[in-house]
């Protein structure tokens, strides 16, 4: 296995260049987290839940809070926000070439920063059917799902949680099922996508989708997503997967790459680093965790 030498030194050239990354003078200043919660709604239809402190801790659960290290995922949050408001993008996947990266960690924690904007609102969704993982990261108590739902045993208002931190909905996966590209083809998906995006004009939908070379699932969700995120595991994740990866998801409008679990950058060095092919990653984010 290898680090992830390609991205780095994509990195470096961008910064060198002035091309490929966002310009940090075009990043406006965050709210802070208090500051943020002023504007909550009033969710009618939707079940509360509360979300015990520990819990959150336990699974990494830092965005939205008083926590230094919440700064990176502040920091990927603006950037994100940027792209989808420069072209009006409603809905958001979040991937990772293969299983481990840490794609649901870092889907909940935008979401939650999403959802402490003053002016937007978030819905999560776990499409991972086959491993869902977000009742586990938040200590739910087990019940439907995104895959209940369409296979219409139950209505969306049924699904529907609000966890008590800002303005978050959520959509847990529910039971895990096999079929599940051919759910996410199905009408009733689009149908869903439909109905969250349309009632309410400042909302923000993040997918959290299964690994993109684990089969053929995101890539059945792709028409419904306005762009991808991808994660990569620093020293687990290979140069040929991420790759395979972003030619997959060439037509999906790969807006940036995660570099996750990092541990402190070394300086590149445009000799001995190997060089990119042209072409490969066109936005990089680094965070650690």
């Amino acid at each position: 296995m290898e680090k992830i030498a390609l991205a780095l030194q994509r990195v470096f050239e961008a910064e060198t260049s002035g091309d490929g990354l966002f310009d940090s003078k075009q990043i406006p200043a965050v709210s802070s987290p208090s500051e943020a919660r002023t504007r909550r709604i009033q969710y009618a239809r939707t079940r509360s839940v509360e979300i015990p402190p520990h819990a959150l801790e336990r699974h990494r659960v830092i965005a939205g809070s008083d926590d230094p290290t919440a700064d990176a995922f502040r920091l990927l949050r603006t950037q994100v926000l940027m792209r989808m408001r420069q072209n009006r993008w409603r809905t958001l996947a979040v991937t990772s070439p293969n299983k481990g990266a840490g794609k649901s960690t870092v889907a909940l924690n935008l979401a939650i920063g999403f959802a402490t904007e003053l002016d937007h609102t978030a819905l999560l969704i776990d499409a991972d059917l086959r491993d869902p993982d977000l009742r586990h990261m938040l200590e739910l108590d087990p019940g439907p799902g995104l895959a209940e739902y369409l296979t219409g045993s139950v209505s969306l208002e049924d699904i529907l949680i609000h966890p008590n931190i800002g303005n978050l909905v959520l959509v847990p996966g529910g039971a895990p099922v096999m079929n599940t590209s051919e759910l996410m083809r199905s009408p009733m998906m689009a149908d869903m996508i439909h109905e969250l995006t349309s009632r309410y004009h400042d909302r923000l939908i993040v997918f959290d989708v299964p690994s993109i070379l684990q089969g053929a699932d995101t890539l059945a969700l792709s028409a419904y997503m306005d762009a991808t995120l991808l994660l990569v595991e620093e020293c687990k994740t290979v140069r040929d997967d991420i790759e395979r990866a972003c030619e997959l998801l060439r037509d999906s409008n790969l807006i940036g790459i995660v570099l996750n679990k990092s541990r402190v950058l070394p300086e590149p060095d445009p000799i001995t680093w190997p060089k990119p092919k042209p072409g490969l990653f066109r936005r990089f984010f680094g965070t650690q965790g």
